[in-house]
């Protein structure tokens, strides 16, 4: 049972990245290093590159609501050809062209639009900047994945090589008739459940590559390498709750986008009843014809003002007012649990870690004394003062806690960057403030 669960954990670690695909064709990456895959993954990646585009969208809607204060200039022309004999007051080609500008002057209701426009673009750069960083965990994440499946596949081969070694051992004294037919089939078993579970772990660690290469959308060839000083940074203690807390909702960009949100939210609840007021532009106009004989001008020009005021739209503007009130509250209650799901996650991470640091060094203990009952059981084994199921017992034991060593330093590097996450800070990086 410890063994299945070893390898559910094993391969539930490997799933941090998204659903199994093949990453794109491009160079293979050898020797890895945590930074190198961030970098691959934010460059490579498409979720990168769709962010970006959705800021570019952002920005286009600035634009577009910075033109209610911008003229609208028209030019058209036009040829009439008549069918009868022409004259000098009647002739049979006309050709006529007209140049309208319209500028608005009073355009209230434009105001809150553009706020609105303005702080949605800013919540989308903000979102923006915290879409990467949660990519550049995805492959800090699934990169972990892999080094922890490569020494649960190494923990693995050393319990073949262990049972190989007993098996033959056994098979020896067998035939000299110091021990019994029964312990080289106990032997044999043994052997047979490490050479399954080298297949077994081969496959985790498989998936485990495949799963980094879709995030960097590169082709990994060999064990990247592990960032000590990560790993290093990962056993120290954090500073206190309130202080973090503090820290990570003056930092974290998806706060901060909430915020933007919020602010365009209410803007947008501001514009329905500004159009009460009405709205003052004008009208400048120039034409010309070819057929100044009949009037005895060839061009025109005019400048009108237009106020134009909606006193009733049948109740649109306050069906669109109640709407907005109601949006902008529920951005402010969105930004609000947000707060607390912030707090949440600070709270939990910090548990997660202290729980993880504390397991390792419980891990690291356990695997230097099933290494050392590995040796002293295979000495009195050899002196005849042990049994067979024991050697086989101690080199199960010494797998167990090579693998809970493994899946120890994992999860204390995955809390890490868990805590790191909710600080709002980059996956690179040791300081956790």
């Amino acid at each position: 049972m410890l063994r299945r669960a070893t390898r559910l954990l094993v391969a539930a670690s490997c799933l941090l990245g998204a659903p199994v695909a093949a990453a794109a064709d491009a160079p293979a990456a050898p020797h890895l290093r945590l930074e190198d895959a961030v970098s691959l993954a934010l460059t490579g990646n498409e979720r990168a590159k769709i962010s970006d585009l959705q800021v570019a969208v952002a920005d286009a809607a600035v634009e577009k609501a910075f033109t209610a204060f911008l003229p609208v200039v028209q030019a058209v022309g036009s040829d009439q050809q008549h069918a009868y004999d022409a004259t000098p007051k009647n002739p049979n080609n006309i050709g006529q062209s007209s140049l309208t500008i319209n500028q608005p002057i009073v355009n209230v209701p434009a105001f809150p639009l553009l706020a609105q426009a303005r702080n949605v673009a800013n919540a989308q750069r903000a979102q923006n900047v915290d879409d990467k960083r949660l990519l550049a965990f995805a492959a800090a994440s699934a990169f972990f994945a892999v080094l922890n499946a490569d020494d649960v596949l190494q923990a693995a081969n050393r319990q073949l090589d262990n049972a190989k070694a007993n098996m033959a051992d056994t098979q020896a004294r067998a035939e000299a008739g110091l021990t019994s037919s029964n312990d080289v089939t106990r032997a044999h078993v043994d052997m047979a459940s490490a050479e399954r579970e080298v297949e077994i772990d081969k496959g985790n660690l498989d998936n485990a590559y495949v799963q980094l290469e879709l995030v960097i959308n590169a082709r990994v060839s060999e064990r990247p390498l592990a960032p000590e000083a990560t790993l290093h940074a990962a056993l120290q203690r954090p500073g206190p709750a309130e202080a973090l807390l503090r820290f990570a909702l003056d930092r974290r960009p998806d706060v901060l986008a909430a915020r933007y949100s919020a602010s365009a939210a209410h803007d947008f609840a501001d514009e329905p009843l500004l159009r009460l007021l009405p709205t003052l532009g004008a009208q400048g106009q120039a034409t010309a014809t070819t057929n100044s004989a009949a009037t005895g001008r060839w061009n025109d020009e005019s400048v009108t003002a237009t106020l134009t005021w909606t006193i009733f739209d049948s109740g649109v503007r306050y069906a669109d007012k109640h709407s907005r009130d109601a949006q902008a509250s529920i951005a402010d209650w969105n930004l609000r649990l947000l707060v607390r799901t912030v707090e949440a996650q600070i709270r939990a991470a910090l548990a997660f870690l202290a729980s993880a640091q504390s397991a390792f060094q419980v891990a690291d203990d356990a695997v230097k004394a099933a290494r050392q009952s590995v040796d002293e059981t295979a000495i009195l084994y050899k002196q005849g003062l042990a049994k067979a199921i024991e050697l086989v017992d101690a080199n199960d034991q010494r797998f167990t806690a090579e693998v809970g060593y493994a899946t120890a330093e994992f999860n204390v590097a995955q809390a890490f960057l868990n805590l790191r996450q909710a600080l709002g800070l980059e996956a690179l990086g040791t300081e956790l403030k």
